[in-house]
């Protein structure tokens, strides 16, 4: 069916401007003023904001392995609530996405029940990375989240490893194993959740950063780095103003500081850790100014009663594919951002960083994913969709929410409701990207 957004302010590659947009067979086939399509259907979006569908490039829909806490169709579901039109998923699923035979299970599990679009990530498996098809990126987690052993030198081999075994963007998480052990040591008979930002320091971050960033050069690879949370982190991409080197944050570092602890808890308790006021201003103006390329959610539900256990034993991770759009909405409306400044981080950008044809972007030719906002509509963070169950963002009164969401030309989400058991299909990371500053 076709079908014309009419009347919306088109925000596209040029000046924002009112006027409409028709959908034929998937994709975007006109953008202009007074489209009129004879037997197509009409969607009125005068007041409202018609953009390009987000792309997370960063969530954790935890299948297989741990669906307790969520799987395909449930974070999917909570993806289209907010906007959200393609996510990618990291390999540290049970089993990890880091063999061949793991990669077909995923995608076989994402096919069956995944509402919106999905790249997968592939684990740092050098030998089955060079086999790996149409995978989006490669993760290596340089800290403790992958509970794996380390001795000095052996990230760097690995990470050497694979940037000469693929062309594909190299994602780390940035957090230096061996120094996290020694500061748990220290720290071992505190148990407040504060001490999370202490044994995990901005020196932790840092010093990782800085082995990824010197392999990337030395070895000529397409580095991106995950979840930036420091100022120092953010004046070391500064001095790398290069397409082969990108990063993201996490709105969770936008939005809580260290003072979070004492509201929330273990419930903020997260990988990289919060950090203090000064950080964050720092990271917002590194957004403002284009020296963080995207907001990834690093979208990582736990389940509640998990979540309420001592600092040692609840698990590290924060939901956010859900409220992320409306949170970066918000942010507009504050006089932080632009739209112009929401589309290219989390629409355009990623798209570019990962080499994900025809998205990103409302454009002729380009795929129909497609968010409608109102700007105006104001509202209090409650219902979760995930499966988990909460957020940390409730109560947070937002202005600026999605009202509509097209999947591949399908209303999936109108007016806060799944309207459509539409699956999306799979996006294939290509080596074509291309990051301009």
């Amino acid at each position: 069916m076709k079908i014309v957004l009419k009347n919306g302010t088109v925000v596209s590659e040029d000046q924002p401007f009112v006027g409409d947009v028709l959908i034929d067979n998937h994709k975007i086939a006109k953008i202009g003023v007074g489209i009129d399509v004879p037997g197509a259907e009409e969607i009125d979006c005068t007041g409202k904001f018609i953009l390009p569908g987000v792309i997370d490039a960063h969530v954790h829909f935890r299948s297989p392995g741990f669906e307790h806490e969520e799987d395909w169709q449930t974070g999917s579901r909570a993806a289209v609530m907010g906007g959200v039109t393609t996510v990618f998923d990291m390999p540290n699923t049970n089993p990890p996405t880091n063999t061949l035979k793991a990669l077909e299970e995923k995608r076989a599990l994402a096919q069956a029940k995944s509402l919106v679009n999905f790249g997968l990530f592939f684990g740092g498996n050098v030998e089955e990375v060079k086999k790996a098809q149409g995978i989006v990126g490669v993760k290596v987690y340089m800290g403790q989240t992958t509970a794996h052993d380390v001795d000095e030198g052996s990230i760097e081999r690995l990470l050497g490893d694979l940037f000469n075994a693929t062309d594909r963007v190299i994602a780390v998480h940035a957090e230096d194993e061996l120094m996290i052990r020694k500061r748990m040591e220290i720290y071992r008979k505190e148990t407040k959740p504060e001490i999370h930002s202490l044994i995990r320091n901005d020196a932790v971050a840092l010093k990782a950063a800085k082995t990824a960033v010197h392999l990337a050069k030395k070895y000529s690879g397409r580095l991106h780095v995950c979840h930036l949370s420091t100022k120092k982190e953010v004046e070391l991409m500064a001095k790398y103003p290069d397409e082969n080197i990108t990063c993201e944050v996490a709105p969770h570092h936008l939005f809580f500081t260290v003072a979070e602890y004492a509201k929330q808890g273990n419930f903020v308790k997260v990988n990289p850790p919060l950090r203090s006021q000064n950080d964050l201003e720092a990271l917002w103006d590194a957004l403002r100014n284009d020296l963080i390329d995207i907001v990834a959610t690093d979208h990582a539900p736990h389940l509640k009663k998990d979540k309420k256990k001592g600092y040692w034993l609840a698990p590290a991770g924060i939901p956010g594919v859900e409220f992320v759009l409306p949170l970066m909405l918000d942010s507009v409306n504050d006089g932080r951002l632009t739209l112009k400044d929401v589309v290219r981080i989390l629409c355009e950008r990623p798209a570019r960083i990962y080499g994900i044809q025809d998205k990103g972007l409302l454009a002729e030719g380009y795929d129909a994913d497609i968010t409608v906002v109102d700007m105006d509509e104001e509202r209090e963070v409650g219902n979760v969709v995930s499966k988990c169950g909460w957020t940390p963002y409730a109560g947070m009164k937002l202005k600026g929410w999605p009202v509509m969401t097209f999947v591949r030309g399908n209303l999936v989400m109108e007016d806060g409701k799944i309207v459509s058991g539409r699956r999306g299909l799979e996006v294939l990371g290509t080596s074509k990207y291309s990051v301009p500053r």
